[in-house]
C-alpha cells in the first residue's frame, strides 16, 4: 500500500462525508450513539470471541479488532472526525459502488481501492 493510495482514500472520505449539513451530521451521530447504547445492553450482542486473531497475518489490521459492542462508524467518527451513516448500504468512497454488507470489504470490487478499515494508516483499530 503506497502513501498515494492512503491519500486517495482519505481525500475521498473527506469529500463524501466532511461537508455534511450540521443537521444531517447530528442525525447520524444520534443514530450511531443509539446503536452503541443498544449493543451495550447485556445479551443484546454476542460477546467478543477470544480467538478472533487466529490465522491473521502478523502486522495486518483486521476488522476482528472491532468489538461487536461498538459500531465501526463510531470508530471512524472518533478517529477521523467523519460521520458515516449507520444501518445503510456501504458505499466505496472513491468510486461510489454500493455493497450490501455491514462491514466494508477489504477491497472495492470495481476500483480496487483498499477499505479504510483495513488500513491502519487511515483508521488504526487497535487501542
Amino acid at each position: 500500500m503506497t502513501s498515494d493510495d492512503v491519500d486517495k482514500i482519505s481525500k475521498a472520505l473527506k469529500k463524501n462525508y466532511e461537508g455534511l449539513d450540521d443537521e444531517v451530521r447530528a442525525y447520524w451521530d444520534k443514530k450511531i450513539d443509539a446503536e452503541m447504547k443498544r449493543r451495550k445492553v447485556k445479551n443484546s450482542v454476542a460477546e467478543d470471541p477470544a480467538d478472533y486473531a487466529k490465522g491473521r497475518e502478523l502486522g495486518k489490521q483486521d476488522i476482528g479488532d472491532i468489538s461487536y459492542k461498538e459500531p465501526w462508524q463510531n470508530i471512524v467518527r472518533n478517529k477521523l472526525g467523519i460521520t458515516i451513516p449507520i444501518n445503510q448500504l456501504y458505499r466505496c468512497p472513491v468510486c461510489g459502488k454500493e455493497y450490501c454488507l455491514d462491514m466494508p470489504p477489504e477491497r472495492c470490487f470495481v476500483c480496487g481501492t483498499h477499505s479504510f478499515l483495513h488500513l491502519n494508516k487511515v483508521v488504526n483499530l487497535r487501542r
